[in-house]
């Protein structure tokens, strides 16, 4: 008798045991993941080395800067503007506390990719196991498009972590309780039209997307899932519905048609763009999503198969919905758009991402031959990178020099060291090992660039430009002339930018300073002859 109660209290225990091995296995994998992801964090934290990127940087800064200045959350443009204002609040809440800086304007992002990562992550245990899950957030994090959007001002991370709760609220909501089910439904629609508030009519791409998630999942034909989705969806539209009737009552009617337009000018849909674009968005992701086509491609044949318990041929289903059709569907939508913006691609690389999670990390079958050849064609191109960049040391800050060359030299050994246990070794790593090696090299390499200002670090001169600016014009300083992208990031590093379109209508008494363009600097200084400026300063 006692060893028939024994026995089920055995079984209980190694339940536990397992449970809450399973716990403290993932609680590991999120302090990793914490880690990573507070690294990139740390590479912004060098002002000298740091400046805003790409014109579209600069944009989102200056913007919300001027949200942050106005104090008008709502419809802060004199003009009727192409974007919801839901794309410059996060960056304009961040500037309002922390103050104006690289730094303050990126930090959204940051905390936006934390979100998406560990959404991304929880999503995948669904399907996967933890270890498998935590390869393809690694992976994730280690892409240099993911990065980049890590550390760049703008939408584009806040639309990804709203994409991925999507993923996530309707994925889990499946087995939840009838109460769960609910909130989780209720998130799902909110998450919908906080993303159209972020991304404006963009965001309907994804959603498009997931549709058929959404009918795999059988909730189509759900009453309580649509009343549930549509009490969602009203709830998150409140502060789109007061930024449209804020930007209705400034300009009318054309503030609503400035965002319908805009879209429609994007989505210019006939079939040479799609014969133009998709080599163009292939090839980029491709490229900027390295390396999980050295993880992809060996395993094509196997999509079919799955790795976890026999049950789910449901999930199974769910999986390809997330991995294989929405990318698909994704892709063939943007590549109809008249537009090639390589960071368009980011809100489909997450799930395309969740494929490499298919790898099998455990079976002595899997031999990972084409990853171990590119961890030594890898050691060798680092270290070829290593060389030039001895070679070129005097043309960087000793610092800058330092940091990238030795996590150079730390990821060739790290690559070699994969592909020397794999070979030759009696003993040989695991591939979780091998997989680990080959994915933080890359992920020092592009985190020592970038905190360095090698890379993604283009405005650093007008940066400069404009701390002498600020230090020398206490009063204020004009812009003239300038190119379009010059005017936009000194705008926001400015602490008091003024745009002049003409010379004729300056104040002879006005003591600020102007900054303009080398070739106008004849006719400015003849027509300012008398005028009180304190400073020129020509580029």
């Amino acid at each position: 008798m006692r060893a028939n109660l024994s026995f089920p209290m055995q079984l209980l225990n190694k339940l536990s045991m397992r449970s809450l091995l399973k716990k403290n296995t993932i609680n590991v994998h999120i302090f990793l993941i914490s880690l990573l992801i507070l690294i990139v964090f740390i590479s912004l934290m060098w002002p000298d080395a740091q400046s805003l990127i790409a014109h579209d940087e600069g944009l989102y800064a200056r913007r919300a800067r001027l949200i942050s200045d106005s104090g008008d959350w709502l419809s802060p443009f004199t003009s009727p503007h192409h974007k919801t204002v839901g794309s410059y609040w996060a960056i304009a809440i961040s500037l309002k506390i922390f103050g104006i800086s690289d730094w303050a304007s990126r930090l959204p992002s940051i905390v936006a990719g934390y979100i998406a990562t560990l959404f991304f992550y929880f999503t995948s245990l669904r399907y996967f196991k933890p270890l498998n899950s935590l390869v393809a957030s690694l992976s994730l994090i280690a892409m240099p498009i993911y990065f980049q959007s890590l550390r760049t001002a703008g939408p584009d991370m806040i639309l990804i972590a709203l994409i991925m709760a999507q993923v996530y609220f309707l994925t889990s909501a499946k087995d939840a309780s009838r109460r769960i089910f609910r909130w989780k439904i209720l998130g799902f629609g909110a998450c919908v039209t906080m993303s159209l508030f972020v991304r404006s009519l963009a965001a309907l791409i994804p959603l498009i997307s997931l549709l058929p998630l959404i009918f795999v999942l059988k909730y189509l034909r759900s009453i309580q899932f649509w009343i549930w989705v549509i009490s969602g969806v009203f709830l998150g539209s409140i502060p789109l519905i007061f930024n449209l009737l804020s930007v209705f009552g400034d300009h009318g009617y054309s503030g609503l048609f400035s965002l319908v337009s805009f879209a429609s000018r994007k989505a210019d849909v006939n079939e040479w763009n799609l014969f133009s674009s998709l080599p163009f968005y292939f090839t980029r992701l491709v490229l900027l999503t390295f390396p999980a086509f050295v993880f992809l491609l060996p395993r094509m044949q196997s999509f079919g198969k799955i790795i976890f318990s026999a049950k789910a041929r449901a999930l199974r289903m769910e999986l390809n919905a997330l991995t294989i059709l929405f990318p698909l569907i994704y892709m063939i939508a943007l590549s109809f758009m008249g537009t090639k913006h390589y960071h368009y691609l980011l809100p489909l690389v997450p799930l395309l991402s969740l494929n490499i999670a298919r790898m099998d990390l455990i079976s002595k079958r899997s031999t990972f031959k084409l990853e171990t050849s590119f961890a030594g064609v890898m050691f060798v191109l680092y270290m070829l990178g290593a060389c030039a960049l001895y070679f070129r040391r005097e043309d960087l800050q000793d610092a800058s020099f330092y940091a990238v060359f030795f996590a150079v030299i730390l990821s060739s050994i790290l690559c070699f060291y994969a592909f020397y246990a794999r070979v030759f070794s009696r003993r040989k790593i695991s591939p979780f090992a091998l997989i680990f090696a080959f994915l933080m090299a890359q992920y020092f390499t592009i985190f020592a660039l970038s905190a360095s200002g090698i890379i993604w670090s283009t405005n650093k001169e007008l940066k400069a430009l404009a701390s002498s600016v600020n230090s020398d014009c206490k009063a204020g300083v004009y812009l003239y002339g300038l190119p379009s992208k010059d005017e936009t990031v000194l705008s926001f590093y400015l602490d008091n930018p003024y745009v002049l379109r003409s010379l004729g209508g300056l104040s002879p008494a006005n003591g600020r300073c102007l900054v303009s363009v080398e070739s106008s600097k004849r006719k400015v200084l003849q027509d300012l002859t008398g005028h009180k400026i304190s400073n020129f300063y020509f580029r």
